[in-house]
């Protein structure tokens, strides 16, 4: 086992008391290309959370955490970070290339913000195999399944809008139910 799968294996854990959210995203504008995603929230382990810690502190915010010259008493300890990670139908990998955070609940002005955390492929990799595992364990389905799900979701969502198209028009004239 390598450090980075190790890490993994240590401090990644799908948050499944969480909804797992299917939804669709696009490329491109010219010519648009639609594809489905499924995207996690993880649980904010020690590891993410003094990485998340890092980012921000070297952008000249207080980390939530004691860390270096900060204390419980100096941090913002009120807050909190939320975890995301992505999958989609576009990539050759099916992996986002960056696991995201937001800061929830800080005093700090950066408040609701939204971080990345980019990853290489070998760690877009380990992800998804650590996501594939987890999954496998707990809703005894792999991601491929949750892309399919995805994949079917997106498709009659796309085919709900082109037989309604006045739910959807700009003026906000809606069919009744």
């Amino acid at each position: 086992m390598y450090l980075l799968e190790a890490f993994m294996k240590d401090e990644v854990f799908v948050d499944f008391g969480s909804e797992i959210m299917y939804g669709s995203d696009q490329a491109f504008v010219t010519y648009p290309v639609r594809f489905a995603t499924v995207e996690f929230q993880l649980m904010a382990t020690n590891g993410l959370t003094q990485i998340a810690d890092r980012i921000r502190k070297d952008m000249g915010m207080k980390p939530m955490h004691p860390i270096d010259e900060y204390t419980d008493e100096t941090c913002d300890n009120e807050g909190w970070y939320d975890f995301y990670m992505g999958l989609n139908l576009y990539t050759e990998n099916h992996t986002d290339t960056c696991l995201t955070f937001v800061v929830v609940n800080s005093d700090s002005p950066d408040n609701e913000a939204i971080y990345f955390i980019n990853l290489s492929p070998d760690e877009q990799a380990a992800m998804y195999n650590r996501l594939n595992e987890q999954c496998e364990k707990y809703l005894e389905k792999t991601c491929e399944d949750l892309l399919r799900e995805a994949q079917k979701q997106m498709e009659e969502d796309i085919e709900y809008e082109r037989t309604h198209p006045d739910r959807f028009s700009p003026s906000g004239e809606e069919d009744q139910p």
